[in-house]
């Protein structure tokens, strides 16, 4: 994959890769451009074979069904853990399957520039069978002959045409080409209008299983800015990565395009650019070995540099290269041993092959390397490949569940087509999204998806002379928004006419992405309405120059926390979804003399409610965050500020995982992607202070730089409280002997549950009176709040504990005291007398969407308070594959409103939600800010 800034040369060096000469004048990257087929590695004789050969990609593929099997020398150290969804790993060298599918081997000698080969080996019960010349019925003599008692049948089913085969030799052949053993008598073969008999007959003649012959795909990322947002989809931990930079210029003197780039905020050099990259690639391409992947830095432009001087530039430049990085984790991911210095025009360049070595030496030291694949997935690869064939890039899943069904001996299972399809989109083979709304389809060519991102998100210098796309660029750089018109008006053109066939599900990948934004709407009912344009936060290119952060008392009206990169930098496309993921919950603030939306490049205002607005301002180090209020930074509430706290959180963790994810299917466990600090009130080069630190701090801390008085119980507003546990106010139901009386509720023990270890619930409950082999016999589903309710009802229902009798057990166990029992009735109940008005009317879509965000994540307590059972706890959180607490909690209210009410014939009020969130020690007066303007 090349990479680096605009007009380096990196279009130069891909199309002499692939054996095409330079472009007669230079022509900027449009988005990414994919070559494929195009360039191959003989592993034997170490030759690089570019442009076009007298053999295909499908051959290739072909010829790895007659493979011999070959040791295995190389051995990948696998988790003990078997990994079940979406968790099985296709990088591994046994991917843990279902008992059906026999511990399928992977075996690849693929590599990226990015991709990688393979080759086919499959044990246990698809035996691989090795051929010689002395096979009686060897596969290359001569091709398969089944007209004669054959026995053969043609059908066409859809689009594609059915080859039944039950003649006994040519089924053999086929079993052994596909290590299968089990008994036979006919063979199906679907290879899209080919003949699969046919094909391994040619390759046999070619002798390609014979050959070592490895293909390799080239990336070309282009380097306009306004393309880093979509970039990172396509990075993969599987690629060796090339960083080009002109090597006529110092690594300081001043790149001649002005270009956004973080980290740098005035002319960029050929060092930002190179520091930017590198640390892209190490932070979004985890899942492979310390030190992986491998990054090549190519100078170019020898031309332009002095002869005599070539040596000493080549020296100086990677000197500084090395020095940069010296000592640092990033070191180990550079390739620049041979400080490769080359004139990209001129193909004669003994550099320009030694280029080509260094990619085929460091793909055989790649961690992927030799993993082992099944067989059985190379019918479904040529199936894709005769697909893309006849243009067709983009199939449904249902469509590819018919082609799996008749595949040669058996189909894959549903696990192993999913294994599959994760492995293919791990190699940059095709994408497939497995999440809800997106896994019903795979793109087969990943360029449809390319095309499709460059013909709204793109530099303006590729849409000169198209006026619509010149109107919509306009419009989304000076507004951040894009019309659905526009995009209909753009995509039903010739030109971009494929997009228009599947536009909801492409639609929906950039919604997936966060490069679109739908945001809400509503009807005079306040139910949602679908929207008549997307925001495009990587598209905005207008600066704040509202002075919204220098108004009046603007120090004494907010409070303010950073989020730390634990990088050297934030990459961009995190800081656009960032920004796009606040656009999808909260609405844009308008400014009050304008009434323009306050959408920046980078930033923005969103309205909390109407006395509060949140202010993004995403840096090149950190993403700061402000809550201001119209009059005083007193009237911030606690919960208020945790909640969105909390909410962030999660959604910073959940970008950065969803490029971990994307590019290696894995999820990252180790240490968080940022750190919360705290920033004092001035918005100018505001102080930080850590988290940790609050404990040394008294009443008041005092910023260094401005010298601004901050109070600790302001500054504290973004961190949960604690509840005390040892006072109550007066009248405190838990001392009165009556209730002392009572049963707990199911409601009750719920929250009993959630107050205790289970450690501290098994001594409990043996305090309660159950014995240690009831305990122990309790189900226990992994779930520890699920284990200590049931506990404590068999308590309850074996024994008829009440109040009284918990509250004795805590005091004997030393778990607490009285008081405890306040946490199980508290609330600051909203009486059916107080304003019915406003707290009577039925939640809409609108009051749900306003209210998710700030539930924060007490997620299950909230649901608990709502009357829902841990039943359809399990439910709604197995449905959550992301770590998006927004999305949960909006699924968990509208589960409580559109289902649990009606089933129940309750009236889903404000009332009820609003003492929910009482109920789990959230004041109700942030319900009441929130929906000010809607009552």
């Amino acid at each position: 994959m090349l990479a680096g800034e605009q007009g380096t040369g990196k279009t130069t060096l891909a199309r002499y890769l692939v054996g095409k000469r330079p472009t007669r004048f230079r022509i900027s990257t449009d988005g990414i451009e994919l070559y494929n087929g195009l360039s191959y590695m003989d592993r034997e004789s170490k030759d690089w074979l570019g442009g076009l050969q007298d053999f295909s990609l499908e051959e290739i593929l072909v010829s790895r069904s007659l493979l011999k099997e070959e040791k295995i020398t190389k051995q990948n150290k696998l988790d003990d853990t078997t990994p079940i969804s979406q968790d099985i790993p296709v990088d591994a060298q046994i991917i843990s399957l279902p008992e059906s599918s026999r511990n399928l081997r992977l075996e690849s000698k693929d590599t990226l520039i990015s991709d990688t080969t393979r080759e086919w080996s499959e044990h246990d019960d698809f035996r691989q069978t090795s051929y010689s010349s002395n096979d009686g019925d060897r596969i290359n003599d001569k091709p398969i002959d089944d007209s004669d008692g054959s026995e053969a049948r043609s059908s066409l089913t859809g689009e594609m045409h059915i080859h039944t085969v039950t003649k006994p030799g040519v089924v053999r052949k086929l079993k052994n080409m596909f290590g299968v053993s089990k008994q036979v008598k006919e063979v199906k073969v679907s290879i899209s209008k080919e003949k699969f008999l046919e094909m391994s007959s040619k390759v046999g003649k070619k002798q390609l299983h014979n050959k070592k012959i490895a293909p390799i795909i080239i990336w070309d990322f282009g380097g306009q800015d306004v393309f880093y947002s979509t970039h990172q989809t396509f990075l993969t931990y599987r690629a060796i990565y090339m960083v080009v930079l002109d090597g006529s210029r110092t690594l300081d003197d001043p790149c001649p395009y002005e270009k956004y780039l973080p980290g740098k905020g005035q002319h960029k050099t050929a060092r930002d650019y190179l520091l930017f990259w590198i640390n892209t690639i190490v932070t979004y391409c985890k899942g492979s070995n310390q030190g992986f992947p491998k990054i090549m830095v190519v100078l170019t432009h020898k031309d332009q540099v002095k002869a005599h001087d070539v040596e000493k530039r080549r020296h100086e430049i990677f000197a500084e290269i090395k020095k940069m990085f010296q000592q640092t984790p990033l070191e180990q991911h550079l390739v620049i041993e041979d400080q490769i210095f080359v004139n990209a025009k001129d193909e004669h360049d003994r550099e320009m092959g030694k280029i080509k070595r260094i990619i085929m030496s460091e793909s055989e030291r790649q961690p992927t390397w030799g993993e082992l694949l099944p067989k059985c997935f190379i019918p479904l690869e040529l199936e894709f490949a005769s697909l893309i064939r006849r243009n067709i890039p983009l199939i449904t899943l249902e469509h590819l569940q018919k082609i799996n069904a008749l595949q040669p001996i058996r189909p894959l299972s549903e696990d192993e087509l999913k294994v599959f399809l994760k492995f293919q989109h791990s190699i940059g083979k095709l994408l497939y999204f497995d999440e809800p709304k997106l896994d019903d389809r795979i793109i087969l060519s990943p360029t449809l998806l390319i095309d499709a991102f460059k013909s709204i998100v793109t530099d303006k210098q590729f849409c000169k002379g198209d006026q619509k796309r010149e109107k919509m660029w306009d419009a989304m750089g000076t507004k951040g928004m894009v019309s659905k018109y526009a995009i209909d008006g753009v995509w039903k053109r010739k030109k971009y006419a494929k997009f228009n066939t599947d536009k909801d599900y492409l639609l929906t990948v950039m919604t997936h992405l966060d490069i679109l934004v739908e945001p809400k709407r509503y009807d005079t009912s306040r139910m949602r309405i679908p929207a008549d344009f997307y925001y495009v936060a990587s598209m905005v290119r207008g600066s704040d120059d509202s002075g919204y952060l220098h108004s009046a008392d603007i120090t004494q009206r907010n409070i303010a926390i950073a989020f730390q990169s634990t990088s050297l930098m934030i990459p961009p496309a995190l800081s656009f979804r960032f920004i796009s993921y606040c656009l999808s919950v909260w609405s844009v603030k308008r400014f009050r003399e304008t009434k323009r939306e306050m959408l920046f490049h980078r930033s923005g205002v969103f309205t909390i409610d109407p006395s509060l607005d949140m202010y993004i301002l995403c840096e090149d180090d950190k993403i700061s965050v402000r809550l201001v209020h119209a009059r005083t930074n007193t009237l911030i509430m606690r919960d208020l500020a945790s909640s969105i706290n909390e909410c962030l959180t999660s959604a910073l963790e959940k970008i950065s995982q969803l490029y971990i994810r994307t590019s290696s299917d894995q999820s990252d466990n180790s240490d968080a992607s940022f750190v919360t600090r705290i920033c004092c009130n001035s918005p100018d080069k505001p102080c930080i202070l850590p988290f940790e630190n609050l404990a040394y701090v008294d009443k008041i801390w005092k910023c260094p730089a401005h010298g601004i008085e901050h109070p600790i119980h302001i500054v504290k507003s973004w961190i949960p409280g604690k509840q005390e546990e040892d006072g109550c106010e007066p009248g405190c139901p838990v001392t009165n002997e009556e209730f002392l009386k009572e049963l707990p509720s199911d409601l009750h023990l719920r929250r009993l549950s959630l107050m205790y270890s289970s450690n501290d619930v098994r001594e409990l409950a043996i305090h309660l009176g159950l014995s240690a082999t009831d305990v122990n016999i309790t189900v226990d589903t992994g779930d520890q709040t699920l284990w200590n309710f049931e506990v404590f009802r068999q308590c309850r229902d074996s024994k008829a504990v009440t109040f009284k009798e918990i509250t004795k057990a805590i005091a004997e166990a030393e778990k607490g005291n009285i008081h405890t029992l306040c946490k199980l009735v508290k609330g600051d109940f909203i009486g059916f007398d107080r304003e019915p008005e406003k707290w009577d009317v039925v939640a809409t879509e609108e009051h749900i969407d306003r209210l998710v965000p700030l539930v924060g994540k007490q997620s299950i307590q909230f649901l608990i308070e709502l009357g829902m059972d841990f039943h359809t706890w399990e439910r709604i959180s197995h449905k959550q594959n992301e770590r998006d607490l927004v999305r949960l909690n909006k699924d968990i209210l509208e589960e409580w409103s559109n289902k649990f009410c009606r089933m129940h014939s309750l009236k889903p009020t404000l009332r009820t939600i609003a003492q929910s969130f009482s109920n789990i020690g959230k004041n109700v007066k942030i319900v009441e800010n929130a929906l000010l303007d809607l009552f």
